[in-house]
């Protein structure tokens, strides 16, 4: 690698042309990954804070990195925190140890709530199942219609 300071970082390329390349190009894959994963995890909990959110900025940040996944112009910023992700991803069992063990410290001020977290858990379950069986009546009947609507207009042409 050479060239000028003040024109970036050139490296020589397999045709012996140079071209500038952005500092972000060198770093190593998995530590570009973890950048970006950090500095969306900064950037939801930044919103959370300032706008006082009762949700947790980690679930923003999250958040954020889906909408950079589905919109086409940032697809390459997910792209480039995969090295770092699949890994992590990889161990996830081991980020259940530090919640085990608060569990485990907390056991009697568990007991004494069980009963109102046995109900909001339960609730929450049941109000996800109901979600759910809705939710797939609706796009049964949608996709019946719809292929209702193709056999009628295959009938018509015969």
């Amino acid at each position: 690698m050479g060239g000028d300071p003040e024109m970036g970082l050139l490296p020589v390329l397999a045709g012996g042309t140079m071209e500038p390349m952005s500092r972000a190009a060198l770093l190593p894959p998995v530590l570009l990954g973890l950048v970006i994963l950090l500095l969306a995890q900064m950037a939801g909990l930044a919103v959370s804070a300032l706008l006082g959110l009762p949700i947790p900025g980690v679930v923003l940040g999250l958040l954020l990195i889906v909408l950079l996944g589905v919109l086409r112009p940032t697809r390459a910023v997910v792209r480039a925190a995969e090295p770092a992700a699949t890994p992590l991803l990889q161990h996830l069992q081991l980020l259940f140890v530090p919640p085990g063990v608060g569990i485990l410290l907390e056991l009697r001020t568990l007991a004494e709530n069980a009963l109102p977290l046995a109900l909001a858990v339960g609730g929450s379950f049941v109000l996800a199942l109901l979600i759910s069986g809705l939710l797939l009546q609706t796009l049964l009947r949608r996709q019946d219609r719809r292929r209702g609507g193709a056999d009628d207009q295959e009938r018509a042409t015969a």
